[in-house]
């Protein structure tokens, strides 16, 4: 298994480019100013708690620290896209994510990436999507659907039906989130969000509810 392991890095870094990893640094801050609902600025905090729902639902399906999760981010200037799709591809195949996500910031595709020698064998639907168009917008959408049905025990017809009605990756992950935590139908969040006009934080804070404390409960599924 070792060899096979090392194998697998060796046919992988023939596809780094001659350039430095440091060369393509860049800082791509997430710092959030306001994390709690205000209502004189009842939107403030809407940024914030869809970033920190996400990134908790990322956190407890891949097994990774949330803290590193950001600073990934925010330091290492990690493309949120990229950061997803490397954390599927190191889940599903022996790939080491760090590797696959500096021979991606150094110019490979995934495509390039998916089907290099070590890891053209490796059978999956969306790795297999992946050799056959390269990544885009789509493959975010069936990664994220996978992260809410293997974490939260949601259906595909669920996030489907979601999508169709024009909410993001984001927005659903919130919306399912905030069912799984308080039981209240999805339809009527969303109503309460598309109807009603509230923010998504003020939704939050009507059931007591913190933005952080809405991460902390996807964390804890």
């Amino acid at each position: 298994m070792r060899c096979s392991i090392l194998s697998l890095y060796c046919c992988l870094l023939l596809l780094l480019p001659s350039i430095s990893l440091a060369a393509n640094s860049t800082t791509n801050c997430h710092c959030f100013k306001n994390r709690s609902f205000d209502p004189a600025k009842k939107f403030a905090a809407d940024d914030y708690l869809i970033t920190t729902t996400f990134n908790s639902l990322v956190a407890a399906t891949f097994g990774i620290e949330k803290r590193q999760i950001v600073m990934m981010k925010m330091r290492g200037g990690v493309n949120p896209d990229d950061l997803l799709i490397g954390l599927y591809m190191a889940h599903v195949t022996p790939a080491d994510l760090d590797l696959l996500l500096g021979i991606r910031k150094n110019g490979a595709s995934w495509k390039e990436i998916v089907s290099s020698p070590g890891l053209a064998t490796v059978t999956d639907p969306i790795l297999d999507t992946v050799r056959a168009k390269d990544a885009d917008a789509d493959t975010v959408h069936r990664i994220t659907d996978f992260m809410l049905i293997r974490t939260l025990g949601r259906s595909l017809a669920e996030t489907t039906r979601l999508r169709d009605q024009g909410f993001s990756d984001r927005e659903i992950v919130l919306l399912l989130a905030l069912n799984h935590l308080t039981r209240a139908p999805v339809d009527s969040l969303a109503a309460m969000y598309r109807q009603r006009k509230m923010s998504w934080s003020e939704i939050a804070d009507s059931f007591k509810l913190t933005p952080a404390g809405v991460g902390k409960g996807i964390a804890g599924s």
